[in-house]
Formats: C-alpha cells, sequence, structure tokens
C-alpha cells in the first residue's frame, strides 16, 4: 500500500508539471510551443488513463479479497455460535446431574442409609434377606458411581469445549484484523481514484476558465479525502479510549465479583444452601430510563457514530447510518432498552449476530454485531434484561453495538437518540 501511494504522489507530480515557458515573441515560436504543450497533455493524459485503469484492477481485488475475508469471518462466527450452543448443553446436563446428586444426598441423610454394607447384612432377618439387602446397597453404590463418572466426563469435554471456544475466538479476533487493513487500502484507493479523476479532468481543460473549474473541483477532493481520513483516525482513536475504558471498568466489575462469590462461599461454608438450582441469569444493572420508557442498551453509552448521512467504512453499506455505535470491550453485557416480545435472535452476513424486539407502543429496537445471543426468538423480556455480549460479527470493522428504533420491521428507522434522552 504504501509502494502505491508513492507512486500515486510521484504520478500526482507528474501531471502538475508545467512544461511550457513563453519565451519567443513571434507567433512561429508561440504556435511551437503550444504544440509540445499540447503534446505533452496527451502524453499526461495517457499516462494517466493507464493508472487509472491499474487503479480499478487493484480495487477490484481489494473488494474481493474484503468478500473473501468476510466470508471466513462469517465461517467461524458460525462455528463459534456452535460451540456455545454446545456449552450450554454441557452445562445444562452437568446442573441437572448436580442437582440429582444433591437430591440423593438429601434422601440418604433423611432415611438414614449411611449404614455400612456389613450393618445392613447383620441386620438381615435370614440369609436370602442378608444377600437381597447387600445387592440393593451395592446396586445404590454404583449408580452413584455411574453418575459421578458421567459427570466428570461432562467436565472434561466441556473444558476442552471451552478450550476449542478460545481458539476459534483468536482465529475470529485475526481475521477481523486482516478485514480492518482492507478496508482501509479500499477506502483509501477510492479516495486516491477521485482526487485522480480530478486531476486529470484539470490537465486536460483547453480553457483557463475550464482549468480552474477542475483545479478546484481537485482541491475539493484532496480537501474532502484529508477530512475522512482524520475522520477516520479521529474515530479509531476514540474507540481504542473506549474500549480501554470498558476494559477497565470490565476488570474492576470482575474482581468485584470474584471477591462477593468469595464472600458467598464463605457463608456458605456455614449456612445452608436454599436456593439450589436457581436461575443465574440475573439482570444487569441499567441508567434510568427516558421520559419515554426507554433505558440504555449499554452499561457506558461512548458514542463513535450517531445517525444520519455518513461514509460507511466498508463501501458496501450505503451513505446512510440507520442507528447509534456505541463502543465497549468484547463481551461487554447489552441490555433490552424496553420491555417486549424477541421476533428475532439470529444470524445473519451483514447484521451477524443480533436480536429485534417489537414493544408495545409500535416501535421496534435493534441490537447488531453481537457476539453471543442469551434470548431467543418469541421470548417475552424485560427493560434491562441481558440479550447478549458486544461483538464484532457480520460486516463490522471492530467491536461495538449497532443500536436502531424502527416504527416497521426493518423499515422506517428513525434517529434513537431523543429516545434514549441523548
Amino acid at each position: 500500500m504504501k509502494k502505491k501511494i508513492l507512486v500515486t504522489l510521484s504520478f500526482i507530480l507528474l501531471v502538475n508539471v508545467a512544461p511550457i515557458s513563453v519565451l519567443a515573441e513571434d507567433v512561429d515560436q508561440k504556435i511551437n510551443n503550444q504544440n509540445k504543450k499540447i503534446e505533452d497533455i496527451v502524453k499526461n493524459e495517457k499516462d494517466a488513463k493507464a493508472y487509472l485503469a491499474t487503479l480499478e484492477n487493484e480495487i477490484t481485488t481489494i473488494e474481493t479479497e474484503y468478500q473473501t475475508v468476510l466470508s471466513e469471518k462469517q465461517k467461524h462466527e458460525k462455528e463459534m455460535n456452535k460451540l456455545n450452543t454446545d456449552i450450554l448443553n454441557l452445562e445444562t446436563k452437568i446442573k441437572k446431574r448436580n442437582e440429582q446428586l444433591q437430591a440423593q444426598a438429601r434422601v440418604t441423610q433423611t432415611n438414614r442409609e449411611q449404614e455400612s454394607v456389613l450393618t445392613v447384612i447383620l441386620s438381615a432377618n435370614s440369609i436370602s434377606d442378608a444377600v437381597s439387602k447387600a445387592i440393593a446397597v451395592n446396586t445404590i453404590i454404583t449408580a452413584n458411581n455411574d453418575i459421578l463418572t458421567a459427570q466428570k466426563n461432562d467436565k472434561k469435554d466441556l473444558d476442552q469445549l471451552k478450550v476449542s471456544l478460545t481458539q476459534t475466538l483468536k482465529t475470529l479476533e485475526k481475521k477481523t484484523g486482516e478485514l480492518e487493513q482492507k478496508e482501509a487500502a479500499l477506502a483509501e484507493a477510492k479516495l486516491e481514484q477521485n482526487v485522480k479523476i480530478n486531476e486529470i479532468a484539470a490537465s486536460l481543460a483547453t480553457e483557463t476558465a475550464e482549468k480552474n473549474k477542475f483545479v478546484k473541483q481537485k482541491e475539493e477532493a484532496v480537501k474532502r479525502k484529508e477530512a475522512q481520513l482524520k475522520a477516520i483516525a479521529e474515530e479509531k482513536k476514540k474507540e481504542a479510549e473506549a474500549k480501554s475504558l470498558a476494559e477497565k471498568q470490565a476488570k474492576a466489575a470482575q474482581e468485584q465479583a470474584a471477591s462477593n462469590q468469595s464472600t458467598e462461599k464463605e457463608q456458605s461454608a456455614t449456612v445452608p444452601d436454599t436456593n439450589i438450582g436457581a436461575d443465574n441469569n440475573q439482570q444487569i444493572p441499567t441508567p434510568p430510563t427516558s421520559s419515554g420508557g426507554w433505558s440504555a442498551p449499554v452499561a457506558g453509552m461512548n458514542i463513535t457514530s450517531g445517525f444520519g448521512g455518513r461514509e460507511d467504512p466498508t463501501g458496501i453499506s450505503g451513505s446512510f447510518h440507520d442507528g447509534i455505535d456505541f463502543s465497549g470491550a468484547s463481551g461487554t453485557p447489552i441490555m433490552a432498552a424496553r420491555s417486549g416480545e424477541v421476533v428475532s435472535a439470529n444470524y445473519s452476513g451483514m447484521a451477524g449476530n443480533h436480536v429485534v424486539i417489537k414493544h408495545d407502543n409500535g416501535y421496534y429496537s435493534y441490537y447488531l454485531h453481537m457476539s453471543s445471543l442469551s434470548v431467543s426468538a418469541g421470548q417475552s423480556v424485560s427493560a434491562g434484561q441481558n440479550l447478549g455480549g458486544m461483538g464484532t460479527t457480520g460486516n463490522s470493522t471492530g467491536v461495538h453495538l449497532h443500536f436502531s428504533i424502527s416504527t416497521g420491521l426493518w423499515s422506517g428507522f428513525v434517529n434513537p437518540a431523543p429516545f434514549l434522552g441523548l
């Protein structure tokens, strides 16, 4: 890419060279100078067209590579979703076995059946009764051992799946980095092409007024390029700062959670557990709701891109942004902005892992590019309920939440800012 920029800059200098120096006063000399000028312009035109053809081929190659990387990225995201499902299934099996073992332990304690095999046999009324009781005790012991063995094997499988999930996430992060580089190259190449088109038009102008008009257009294109590159750099800087802040907050929350868990374990050592098998899917605290009854979809509302017209970084989603982007670290909890019914909890190539909720006031809310989903279609959710984690799945160049509100399903998008009190 650096080599291409150097070639571009060299070509701009070549086009802007003024080979004409009118020194002669006689008509013949002026004609010769004019002919020389025309020959140079024609030569520059051929060089410019050849360069533009090369640039177009490069852009086509970059766009093809972009689609390839995006396809690979989507493939890994589907694999990641499957691993998450397998992990949830295993955790459910392990939880149920734990409940079964605890239930058996309570029954055994209640019925005072902790007696040794020898005690059971000695209490028998006859030899046949002793044999029957010994077989029964042995059957119970064998069944418990089988459950414990299955529990141990499932936990081993669970650990292996989590390792596999970690490796898949690393691969996905690498692919996302490659995608960002390709997208940056494509955006810069298109901006360079726009500048070059205006440069050619200015060089081939035959009248001073026409040439000045094209030169002005070129200057405006250069300014737009510099402004857009600056905006991209500032956006990346904001994302980096927001990500760093979110990671610090997440780390602090994890440390607090670990401290709370340690305290709970100490308390549970002396106090009986009366909530075995309870649902661990607790709601995450959210900021206060707006006057319209909407609450923030993320705890820290760091906006990196607002609603309305903008230049799409990937070049494939148009020039209008139909929502608000909030930055954060991967896995940051995403919450329902209002109670309603989940009408979609799925994956698509553009939206990635996403959730759509229909609300009682006729509006729909959208949560895109999530790393994982905690709800399913048809489920009723309350405001502040956890929907999943923040990610960069689908047509995304970095970890963030794309949040939208519309009047119809995937249509009639409106600015979410007033709803959230922003």
